[in-house]
């Protein structure tokens, strides 16, 4: 029988031996040593003053006592020394390095050691299961991402520019919102209400670094002023006192203007800028903002302009190289709907009006329009414009009703024979249509006693501030002014009144108008190169005007009109008004 224990070499008990308590008690003191293992620290030599019971790891190259006793487990027993060499798998806790450490064979080896088996695993699921797609999954209440000492950073990176590397917000694994580079370099923020559509709120230019919003901006200002941008203090200083915003060209660009029209610094009336339209007559070009005017009131109109010289001989021409100049207001409604002569203009005949009422209800289908008086209606004139019908009961989205504004109006709907001024009724050539129908009425018909009108036609546009105008001289600034105001309710689209329903004016151009490609209605082609330059835009209210309604409906209008010479102010019946600057 072997007397000690294979792994340990406890000593057994033999038979018939003395003193069994001896070896039993030496098995217990080895047990005591090598069980739960914690040395206190890792020495070459014995340290001084220790106490019984104290463990520690004998280092390589021992001396003194520990002399030849590399690796193995000293224990202070009895004064002296107890050493148990390790055998492979033993652990101890180093106390010193607060580390556990394991026996391999030839060297102590910090657990915590070569993690390497841990690269390039399949996947991680932490409280859940990962996938292919998600190869780090966690299912918890939060996952904390802490620093080491120092700062953080999280880091999304993707192989190309038109990759994804973004932060996804789900609920039921359906998106609502993204944070990222999603398909370029810039940073954008979207949100979604269903998991398929989004909308981008924020956009940085990764170029720029210039932030937009593309679906808008709310609480930049008290809801109660409304839900247009927000204004700059420059924005401020450029309007003043006028209702066009930069007609001076403060903010030192062409914001407000045409986009064909660009900044002439170097030439001004003593203003910071002019604005410059060049070459030929192309179309309408008309200002940016909105500008709301109280239709009541009279406003001053005003600009400087400048016919610059073109290259060539024009002798033969009688205007030389000046060319003809529009200019004036286009309305819009509440609404921001604009509106034309057709709107709100009315036919008469030999001096009647035709403005009138249904003597019966009106309904689309309907080919009869029953009227209480058809003395004013067209039977002459065979313009499509002037064969239409109007029906003064337009409301705008407020609810407001208009008397003399509509936009239920059509044009060539009977023929001059189909209107019998003895019977008071008008014969339409087609079913009245339904985009004429009431729209507060289930069958969209008009009641009895509804406005109605024969329409009539008018100027494409309203030159309120000049028309046709060719400057005396070229390369010299003229100042120009002109007045409008009050509601013109006769039907006739007269130039110095607002059409009815007007809420809003933007400033239009007809720049170069006679300067067109091969010439023009006896005006020279002066090329692309000739430019028309304007200066001082400006829609200002003009406070000490007077206005009084004339017999035929219009306002008729008398302006503040100063005498230098006599040194006083006179009230004048407004009329266009050009000097040289």
């Amino acid at each position: 029988m072997s007397q000690n224990s294979v792994i340990l070499g406890l000593p057994f008990i033999q038979a018939a031996q003395a003193q069994k308590h001896l070896t039993h008690n030496e098995a217990i003191d080895t047990l005591d040593a090598l069980t739960q293992i914690a040395i206190i620290d890792e020495r070459t030599e014995p340290p001084v003053g220790v106490t019984e019971g104290d463990r520690y790891l004998v280092a390589a190259n021992a001396t003194s006592d520990w002399t030849g006793r590399d690796n193995a487990i000293a224990l202070a027993k009895s004064g002296g020394w107890a050493f148990f060499p390790p055998q492979v798998g033993w652990q101890a806790w180093n106390s010193a390095l607060n580390t556990l450490i394991v026996w391999d064979g030839s060297v102590w080896t910090p657990v915590t050691g070569d993690l390497s088996e841990l690269n390039n695993l399949d996947g991680i699921g932490l409280g859940t299961t990962f996938d292919t797609t998600n190869r780090l999954s966690v299912s918890s209440d939060a996952t904390l991402l802490n620093h080491a000492g120092a700062g953080h950073q999280l880091k999304l990176n993707k192989s190309s520019t038109t990759d994804f590397a973004s932060l996804m917000f789900q609920t039921g694994f359906s998106g609502r919102a993204e944070v990222g580079t999603t398909g370029s370099d810039n940073l954008e923020v979207k949100v979604s209400s269903d998991g398929t559509t989004f909308k981008t709120g924020l956009y940085i230019d990764g170029a720029t670094g210039l932030a937009s919003f593309p679906s808008g901006v709310t609480g930049l200002t008290d809801p109660s002023f409304g839900d247009s941008p927000a204004i700059t203090a420059d924005y401020a200083a450029a309007r003043g006192t006028d209702l066009f915003t930069n007609g001076t060209g403060l903010l030192g660009n062409t914001y407000n203007f045409p986009a064909s029209f660009t900044l002439e610094q170097a030439l001004s009336p003593n203003l910071p800028t002019s604005f410059a339209y060049t070459g030929h007559y192309n179309d309408v070009e008309t200002m940016q903002e909105f500008l709301p005017v109280d239709p009541n009131l009279v406003y001053r109109l005003s600009t400087y302009i400048r016919q610059e010289d073109a290259a060539g001989d024009w002798s033969t021409f009688p205007n030389g190289a000046r060319h003809q100049q529009m200019m004036g207001l286009l309305c819009f409604d509440v609404d921001k709907q604009e509106i034309k002569a057709v709107h709100h203009t009315r036919y008469a005949e030999n001096g009647v009006d035709s403005m009138t009422t249904l003597a019966a209800p009106l309904k689309p289908g309907d080919t009869v329009v029953q009227l209480s008086d058809a003395t004013g209606w067209n039977t002459t004139n065979n313009s499509p414009a002037r064969r239409g019908i109007t029906i003064f009961a337009y409301k705008s989205t407020g609810g407001q009703t208009y008397s003399h504004y509509s936009r239920y109006t059509d044009r060539d709907m009977f023929d001059l024979s189909g209107v019998d001024k003895v019977t008071n009724t008008v014969t339409l050539n087609a079913p009245l249509p339904a985009s004429m129908g009431n729209p507060d009425t289930s069958d969209g018909s008009w009641p009895a006693g509804t406005s109605v009108a024969n329409s009539s036609g008018g100027s494409t546009y309203k030159y309120s501030f000049f028309s046709g105008l060719i400057l005396d001289q070229v390369d010299t600034w003229y100042g120009c002014t002109n007045h409008i105001g009050g509601v013109d309710e006769s039907g006739t689209n007269r130039v110095e009144n607002f059409p009815p329903g007007t809420a809003f004016v933007k400033v239009f151009w007809l720049p170069n108008y006679s300067n067109q490609v091969g010439g023009w209605n006896g005006f020279p082609d002066t090329g692309a190169n000739h430019r028309i330059l304007y200066a001082g835009v400006s829609v200002t209210p003009e406070p000490l005007a007077a206005s009084k309604r004339s017999s035929n409906g219009g306002v008729d209008i008398k302006v503040p009109t100063p005498d230098f010479a006599g040194g006083q102010i006179t009230l004048q019946p407004q009329a266009f008004k050009i000097e040289e600057r």
